[in-house]
């Protein structure tokens, strides 16, 4: 659905003067600030453990092939990296990113002042501070990738006809 509304070019791929009719994939398209910056278009989702950009989809505009529309409002280019990864490729991610997950990654305390539930990085001898893992380094940010900006579906129609109207100039 989200290509089919791109425009197509005549590309020579091999340079023998012979083209090919192909999706023009370098076009993008900026989401106005006046949508961003609309709260009242939006819900806050916490996407599930193993939960697609698909399923997330499915779930809220009753077609998966809606999911580009999750990804462009939470500016997910790479869905791999971009969105919460699934238990399985998480493990084996921090497995090939560390020799061992269990070690410390760094050392925290909690804000002294104002929100005390901020935390803030400090060196391993300050009063206070606690270690946190690699492990827990990457899941907490995997925890923040979860949390994602859904475009009411109410607006679904109104942003697809803007987003055609964009896709067409």
């Amino acid at each position: 659905m989200y290509f089919n509304q791109f425009p197509t070019i005549d590309y020579d791929v091999t340079g023998d003067g012979t083209t090919t009719t192909i999706t023009d994939l370098l076009l993008r398209v900026k989401v106005r600030d006046y949508i961003k910056e609309n709260r009242s278009w939006f819900a806050k989702y916490v996407v599930e453990h193993d939960e697609t950009p698909e399923m997330v989809a499915f779930k809220i505009y009753g077609q998966a092939a809606y999911h580009w529309v999750v990804l462009l409002f939470n500016q997910v280019i790479n869905p791999y990296y971009g969105w919460p990864l699934k238990r399985k490729d998480f493990f084996n991610f921090i497995n090939d990113k560390y020799s061992n997950p269990s070690a410390v990654h760094h050392y925290e305390i909690s804000q002294q002042s104002g929100n005390t539930t901020v935390m803030i990085t400090v060196e391993s001898d300050v009063a206070g501070a606690i270690e946190v893992t690699n492990q827990e380094y990457e899941e907490a940010i995997q925890q923040n990738l979860r949390k994602v900006r859904i475009l009411k579906p109410t607006y679904l129609g109104q942003f697809r006809s803007e987003f055609e109207t964009l896709i067409a100039q």
